[in-house]
């Protein structure tokens, strides 16, 4: 892929998170494992196919995904845990939104939620604790998160088929 923000990504298969772990030591693993396979799903699209609505009559992308995953960060995490400002960057355009000129920067804007989010994480003492911008439990929060990935790591896997033209693994 020649798109510059994802050179350095690694797209190979990563291992699920060791089940015996303790429950923080569980959740956080299973995110970074959730957002990994999200954007694996990225890997072998052009621009042209990252920005497709490739399954009519939805309008729906794999960058409106990836649009919609940054939104999710920041409301969950980033400002959710952390408190941090509360204005969504796509308002309710993220899903359907985006283009080929856009690419770089919506890119840009999910690595940077993705470290900011990290972040509120590693701000919080203990699962039970709530997050500074909307009061939920880190433990509560972490479920949604990988939830959240899951269903659009999903949609996105059959959206990347649908853009390629074939099932590439």
């Amino acid at each position: 892929m020649t798109i510059g923000m994802l050179a350095g990504v690694d797209f190979s298969s990563w291992e699920q998170p060791d089940p015996s772990l303790e429950p923080r030591e569980l959740l956080e693993p299973w995110l970074r494992y959730q957002r990994h396979e999200f954007i694996r799903k990225l890997r072998d699209l052009s621009p042209d196919q990252l920005v497709a609505w490739s399954v009519p009559p939805v309008e729906l992308s794999v960058l409106g995904l990836v649009r919609h995953m940054t939104q999710m960060e920041h409301v969950y995490l980033s400002w959710g845990l952390g408190g941090r400002e509360q204005p969504l960057r796509y308002g309710e355009d993220d899903y359907a939104g985006g283009a080929i000129e856009t690419i770089e920067d919506d890119l840009r804007w999910y690595f940077e939620e993705v470290a900011l989010s990290d972040a509120a994480i590693a701000e919080i003492v203990s699962l039970d604790a709530a997050g500074a911008g909307h009061g939920r439990p880190l433990r509560a929060t972490l479920v949604k998160m990988i939830d959240e990935y899951a269903i659009h790591a999903g949609q996105a896997h059959m959206l990347r088929f649908a853009a390629l033209g074939q099932m590439i693994r």
